[in-house]
């Protein structure tokens, strides 16, 4: 990518141009990222959560979409001067809400033609991107025995929407243009330690004896219940999973981020972040070590050349990684229809979740995400 007039007038630092990146910077390998991570959901949700680790394949796919979200923000404030908030929104407002409404319709409907029951509050959280904290508080809890409820997945497009909703507006209070990013990367780096302190206090208050039912801790206590929920779903503690990744767009061009040891260190703590002990190691230090792991790991892999690059980079990977808005979505509606379908029977469940997971994503994406991708480009979307 070659710096602008713009940005040098600004004396705003540039990225050093990335090989093997299209002219509008995209990273093939990322949507092969995207890839792993909708694998990992999916396949855990296959009720074998024991052998894959399902919970990274979110932290990964929050990464990522920090470092493309920051990554976007950034490139205005070099070419433009300013960051173009409407554009910006309603191009987040065509990715996210035709499939995500279409989600919300059909599987509410499909799940209350079943005879589930859905609360108002319940519709609400799910229609505002405030399901993470409903689920949290009241628990999007179904009546139908057997049959999971549809909204229990909208947790995560909560906490990834409440980003976009403060992290433009900060970045641009920061103005980055007069220090080259250096109190952005400060204040990110800072948040992401916040919030691993943050989980601390959690987990010495909250699992306190008598202290469970501090109102920060939620009704569903850790003593009584043992949910962590308010642990894995709650944006003030998921916060820094993204944080990790807009932090690597930060430092892009100011570090060499690029590195066959630091990816090497990447590899280790990753293998140590599933190996910390107990509640502490889970759910409080996981998170921390996993980002930071990403950080070294997710810069080599994104660059061409190793046999992991050629890997995320093949066609089929690039494919499902196009996919995975739309197959992170509509699986849950798959897997609650193989719930109704085949309770009994371990392989023709697994075999309807499979087959109408993917008939259901590839009619969302191409009904759906693609028809609005050609509407997105015309307010200055650079999509593939």
């Amino acid at each position: 990518m070659v710096e602008s007039a713009v940005g040098k007038r600004a004396g705003l630092d540039t990225p050093r141009a990335v090989p093997g990146t299209t002219a509008g910077g995209y990273l093939p390998a990322l949507d092969g990222l995207r890839a792993v991570s909708i694998l990992l959901v999916v396949v855990a949700h296959l009720d074998i959560t024991q052998l894959v680790p399902g919970g990274f394949g979110v932290t990964l796919f929050f990464f990522i979409s920090g470092y493309l979200i920051t990554g976007q923000l950034l490139k205005s404030l070099r070419t433009r001067g300013r960051i173009d908030f409407a554009a910006f929104y309603l191009r987040r407002a065509l990715r996210l809400l035709p499939a995500g409404l279409a989600y919300i319709v059909v599987a509410g409907a499909g799940f209350q033609l079943l005879g589930g029951r859905i609360s108002p509050a319940g519709w609400l959280a799910a229609l505002f991107y405030t399901a993470n904290y409903c689920e949290i508080w009241q628990g999007y809890v179904s009546n139908l025995a057997g049959i999971r409820h549809p909204f229990n997945i909208l947790w995560s497009l909560a906490v990834e929407e409440h980003f976009y909703v403060l992290w433009p507006a900060a970045l641009a209070w920061l103005e980055p243009a007069r220090d080259g990013g250096r109190r952005a990367i400060l204040l990110v780096l800072g948040v992401c330690l916040a919030v691993l302190a943050w989980r601390f206090y959690l987990m010495d208050v909250c699992t306190s004896i008598g202290a469970g039912g501090a109102s920060f801790c939620g009704p569903r206590t850790l003593i009584a219940g043992n949910d962590f929920n308010r642990f894995y779903m709650a944006t003030d503690t998921r916060l820094d999973s993204i944080g990790w990744g807009a932090l690597m767009a930060l430092l892009e061009g100011r570090v060499v981020l690029v590195g066959r040891w630091r990816a090497v260190g990447g590899v280790a703590l990753l293998i140590l972040s599933f190996a910390l002990p107990g509640q502490w190691g889970r759910h409080v230090l996981r998170g921390t070590v996993q980002g930071v792991a990403l950080l070294g790991l997710v810069p080599w892999l994104s660059q061409p050349g190793s046999w992991p690059n050629r890997l995320l980079c093949l066609p089929p990977a690039l494919l499902l990684g196009r996919l995975s808005y739309s197959l992170y979505l509509w699986h849950w509606a798959a897997l609650m229809a193989a719930d109704a379908i085949a309770p009994s029977s371990d392989a023709a469940w697994r075999m309807i979740a499979v087959s109408l997971s993917l008939s259901l994503a590839c009619a969302s994406y191409w009904g759906i995400e693609r028809p609005m991708l050609r509407v997105r480009r015309r307010f200055g979307s650079h999509a593939v």
